[in-house]
Parts: structure tokens; sequence; C-alpha cells
């Protein structure tokens, strides 16, 4: 059987679909199956599929912890290097990844938040070929109302006005929408029609 570390390499690496993490180890995708399944047991792994598409072929997996998310992005495929760089060059090497890794956390705890924020159900991505991502979708409690959201660490006003002009996704139907707009620190954004959210009311929800 294969060992469940190359596949944490492998995504580490930046490889998220089954395809990508089979081809940076050079194995058929078949055989990733099972070490992709035994990791998300493991609670360090999260198999993340578009919203409303449960069974969808187009999952990405992606590290669960943000430490360790850290750790196979930048130590795990450096070790060598590490042990003989200096402060400065190591500090340049962790600079380099940040952005990611702040990121790719920042847009969690926001998904996670929604349940404490209102009458949300969890929060999740949703992205097909083309057509605009959305970083948060979300239903109502009773199910009548999405929340579509974008999150962003620094915004601008010109963020709101992409998320108003955004077209609608296929899954809306004839339910109501509200549009949010998560960002570390919305103050002084003008936003009718869009919810803001800040880092204080995510925070205070976990």
């Amino acid at each position: 059987a294969l060992e469940v570390r190359p596949v944490l390499d492998a995504i580490g690496a930046g490889a998220h679909r089954v395809s990508e993490i089979a081809s940076r180890m050079g194995r058929p995708a078949t055989s990733v199956a099972r070490p992709l399944a035994r990791l998300v047991e493991m609670g360090l792994a999260t198999r993340e599929v578009p919203f409303g598409e449960a069974g969808s072929k187009r999952a990405l997996y992606r590290i669960a912890d943000p430490f360790f998310r850290m750790w196979f992005r930048v130590v795990a495929p450096n070790r060598g290097p590490l042990a003989t760089m200096t402060g400065p060059a190591r500090r340049s090497l962790l600079a380099r990844q940040w952005p990611y890794l702040l990121a790719s956390t920042w847009e969690q705890l926001c998904r996670d938040a929604l349940p404490r924020l209102g009458e949300w159900l969890p929060g999740m991505r949703w992205w097909r070929g083309n057509e605009p991502e959305w970083d948060v979708v979300a239903e109502s409690i009773d199910r009548r109302t999405l929340l579509l959201g974008e999150v962003k660490l620094r915004a601008k006003q010109g963020d709101v006005e992409e998320l108003l002009g955004r077209p609608m996704p296929s899954f809306v139907g004839g339910r109501s929408v509200v549009r949010a707009l998560f960002a570390r620190d919305p103050r002084g954004l003008r936003a009718k029609g869009v919810l803001l959210i800040g880092s204080s009311r995510v925070f205070r929800s976990h």
C-alpha cells in the first residue's frame, strides 16, 4: 500500500486534484485513492467539493491543519537548504509562501464562522470551469436564502463593486441572495447591498 507521507508532500507542494497528486508522485491516479481516504479519516487532510456537489469528481484535497500546511509547504521540501541557510534567507523563504498560507487559513476561518454569525449553515467554496469562483457559499437554515461571499485580507472599494456586478451562479434558482465581503478591516468601505464582515466578528465567533 502507498504510504501517506508522499501524498502529504504532494499536497503541500501545491497539488490538490487527484490527478495532480498522482502526477507529482509519478503514480497512477488509482493508487492514491486509499491513502487520500486514510488522510481524510485521520483528520490530516480535507476533501473539498463545490457547493451542492457532494459526489463531485472535481474534489480538491488540502492539508487540514494550518501549521502542518506550513510545514509541508515550506519546511519539508527545503529541509536540507534550511539547515545551512542564514536567518535572513530562511525568513525570505517563508515570506514567499506566507501570502498563500495566510490567505488559505483566513478563507477557512471565514467559512467556519458562518453558523455562529447568524442563521447560516456551514460555508463551502464553489467553482466550475471558467465561471467566477465564490469563496463562501452557504444556505440559510430554512434553505430559502443563499449567502454568496468573497474573502479578502485587504479589501478595496473596487472589491465591493466587483462583488455587486458578479453574475449569479446557476444553482441560485429562485432563492434570495445575500452578497457578503469578508475582510480583515472593512472600515471605510461603502457597501450598499453588500454585507461586510470583518475579522473582529470572525474571530469572536471562534
